[in-house]
């Protein structure tokens, strides 16, 4: 067992206070443990090791250094030793019996004492060996006092690294950040000297004062002469243990650095970063590489708001009567994912670009225009034309709605757009974060992206991630499948985020445009869209865009729509009664028998359609199209269905009164003759409406009672009697 801790509770009391004196450790007497665990944490402490290595004798420091800096791990014996420092046996028996009583030189078997003529092994505890290491490299390095501040911060290990982070506000998951980029992040904090002041005006007193004796001097001060200056030189426990928090504070907060002379003499500095700060120096960002426009193939016309567009031609599709069931898990048929491809902005080639459904789902549902239907584990995705969430997104406008799907899109903790993809995974993103970092580095003056101005999608990706390097949060992990140097796995993971969000949601919102190099790479360029949105520029400042003269739409003799001024009111109702031919600047769209018995269907009239096309073309319908729309109606041959209860009171003398009841309880009743009423019902809820009628006749002192109608023969005739039934 060569750990420290163990070692030490093999010490008796008297042996654990000799320790104690020798490192300056005031411990209480009576309990035991509390003394070997204040040790212990003195013991590992490198400012307490730099203090005992200088009150060790030079042949003690002799066999300390071998025994700290030795190669093997097998522990020499008293012979062995002696031979390797070239000294008597009995000598450096002497010195390793004052480095055991001081609880730095132990050896393997029993704890007892050195007997005189054993044959010891002996060795520096783990904790020990490991701490006196670190203080011969830093005495073989000599004097750091003009060293950078991050070199000197590779001098700690990942913890004090990460301990430090934590006192300058970075937020770090222990094991979870890459060292660099934490680095990166602490020469950040220090360029403030606002902040370096806040950092100082924190310690506590001992460790203010310190700060302020080596702050005063324009050179390194001797450790010796800062100490006795605020009164924590001596020998005095207490005073010992004061000193060592004081440094401890300072060099943790990363204000005051202790270094060796070449003379052995220890002294205190402050890095010139912390005393003079300057503005971090960035590093070279990877160039942006223009594309000339004539090289691109041109994308093609897409509205601004075109994924509002999108998203109602997906509510049309799942508000669609008869249409199957869309599952909430999994995807629909291929087939009716290339027909609603046909009908979407954003398409390609077979079916929808990957993720965008996803994208455009989860809106509609935060919006509340799409529902879960069904069972757990069968859920189903519908959407109810003539809901209040659906009536009053129809009355925003184009620019409205994108404004509040913007606003769901960043707001969302997951990553919807991107999760399908599979050229990176990541987790623990801070993806609220990333996207509205994302959205402010398009227009920073430091990345250098030009409105309308062509780049290839890798190098504004790389250079993002370069100067990003905490866009997806402070901690995060991520797998990617290029292949790339550990070193470099970081801003590989980000760029791949980066070049698939530009593709995804901001290319979809409108916020960058895309386009193909043949044979070669994507293009991306910000648009005046994503500029004035990085800028949190609202939409209504946008300069007003001129609309074209005349109606909203135009009809022709053949049937076919052309839309010049579309608007989400426009959009839906056309989705409903007219096929889609053709999405451009005008977009057109073309009646058909197919389409008015959709419109049927869903219960729409006649007269609904014919009113609409009317009002919105401003003109009478072409009278082929009228006649045309009136055989397709025809030819559906509807029968309208309504609910309804017949009520036939035992006496007919009552039904005038009854009468009264059905109309103050808000309902519609016809006389079915003298004795009989007819109550209209509800098609969706009639439930809540039999129920408020039979407590309002009940309350009025009737006795609601309901009868099933006599059995019919087929080709009986059937004649009205009292007893007809009373529900229909």
């Amino acid at each position: 067992m060569r750990n420290l801790l163990g070692r030490l509770h093999a010490r008796s009391s008297p042996e654990l206070a000799r320790i104690a004196a020798f490192w300056q450790v005031p411990v209480a007497s009576g309990d035991r443990h509390a003394q070997v665990g204040a040790l212990y944490r003195v013991l590992i402490d490198p400012r307490a090791a730099r203090s005992a290595w200088d009150r060790l004798a030079p042949d003690e420091r002799a066999i300390v250094r071998l025994l700290a800096i030795g190669e093997s791990d097998a522990a020499p014996t008293l012979r062995e030793l002696a031979a390797r420092l070239d000294r008597t046996e009995s000598a450096v028996r002497e010195t390793a019996i004052r480095l055991y009583r001081i609880g730095i030189l132990t050896r393997e078997g029993d704890d007892d004492p050195l007997p005189v003529g054993a044959e010891p092994r002996l060795f520096l505890p783990r904790e020990l060996a490991l701490v006196f290491r670190r203080i011969q490299d830093e005495i073989e390095a000599g004097d750091l006092s003009n060293t950078p501040l991050r070199a000197l911060l590779e001098l700690f290990d990942d913890a004090e690294v990460e301990e430090s982070a934590a006192i300058w506000g970075i937020r770090v998951v222990p094991g979870l950040r890459e060292r660099p980029a934490i680095t990166k992040r602490l020469l950040q904090q220090i360029t403030d000297p606002a902040r370096v002041a806040a950092i100082a005006a924190r310690q506590h007193r001992d460790a203010t004062q310190l700060w302020q004796q080596v702050r005063e001097a324009a050179a390194p001060v001797p450790l010796a002469t800062a100490a006795a200056a605020i009164g924590l030189d001596g020998d005095d426990p207490r005073i010992g243990q004061r000193l060592r928090r004081a440094l401890a504070e300072l060099e943790t907060a990363l204000l005051v650095w202790h270094t060796y002379r070449p003379d052995g003499s220890r002294w205190l500095f402050i890095p010139n970063e912390i005393r003079s700060p300057r503005p971090f120096a960035t590093p070279d960002l990877p160039p942006l590489a223009p594309i000339a426009a004539a090289t691109l193939t041109p994308p093609p016309f897409r509205p601004p708001d075109a994924l509002a567009w999108d998203l109602l031609t997906l509510v049309r599709e799942l508000a669609q009567p008869g249409a199957p069931r869309w599952p909430k898990n999994g995807a629909p048929p291929r087939s009716r994912l290339r027909g609603i491809n046909r009908r979407l902005w954003h398409q390609e080639a077979e079916v929808p670009p990957l993720g965008y459904l996803d994208l455009l789902i989860a809106l509609a549902t935060a919006e509340g225009l799409v529902t879960e239907e069904g069972a757990t584990g069968e859920e189903t995705l519908e959407a109810e034309p003539r809901s209040p969430a659906l009536r009053r997104w129809r009355e925003r406008s184009f620019a409205a709605q994108s404004e509040r799907l913007q606003w769901w899109w960043l707001a969302s903790s997951e990553w919807i757009e991107g999760r399908a993809r599979d050229e990176v995974e990541v987790w623990g993103a801070d993806w609220r974060g990333a996207r509205r970092k994302l959205l402010a580095l398009l227009a920073a003056p430091e990345i250098g992206l030009a409105v309308d101005t062509w780049y290839t999608m890798e190098s504004v990706a790389a250079r993002i991630a370069a100067h990003e390097s905490d866009l997806l949060g402070l901690t995060f992990t991520a797998a990617t499948a290029r292949q790339t140097d550990s070193a470099d796995t970081r801003a590989a993971a980000i760029a791949e985020v980066v070049a698939i969000e530009l593709t995804t949601a901001f290319g979809w919102f409108g916020l960058v445009e895309l386009a193909d190099v043949p044979g070669h790479t994507r293009a991306v360029r910000l648009t005046e869209t994503g500029r004035r949105l990085s800028q949190s520029a609202p939409r209504s400042e946008a300069p007003p865009v001129d609309e074209p003269p005349g109606p909203p739409l135009t009809i022709t003799d053949a049937g076919e729509i052309a839309l010049h001024r579309p608007s989400p009111l426009r959009v839906w109702s056309l989705s409903a009664f007219a096929d889609l031919v053709q999405l451009d600047q005008i977009s057109r769209y073309r009646l058909s028998a197919e389409a008015l018995t959709r419109a049927l269907a869903a219960g729409f009239d006649l007269d609904h359609v014919t009113a609409f096309l009317t009002r919105q073309s401003g003109a009478a319908l072409p009278e082929p199209v009228a006649a045309q729309l009136a055989t397709w109606a025809r030819r559906y041959q509807r029968v309208r269905l309504r609910r309804a209860i017949i009520l036939a009171p035992d006496d007919p003398a009552a039904v005038e009164e009854i009468s009264r009841i059905v109309t103050e309880a808000g309902l519609t009743s016809h006389p079915l003759g003298p004795s009989r009423l007819l109550i209209e019902l509800s098609a969706d809820e009639p439930e809540p409406m039999v129920q408020t009628l039979t407590d309002r006749l009940r309350a009025a002192g009737y006795a609601p009672n309901w009868e099933a109608p006599p059995p019919v023969a087929p080709g009986d005739e059937v004649k009205p009697t009292a007893n007809t039934p009373k529900r229909g």
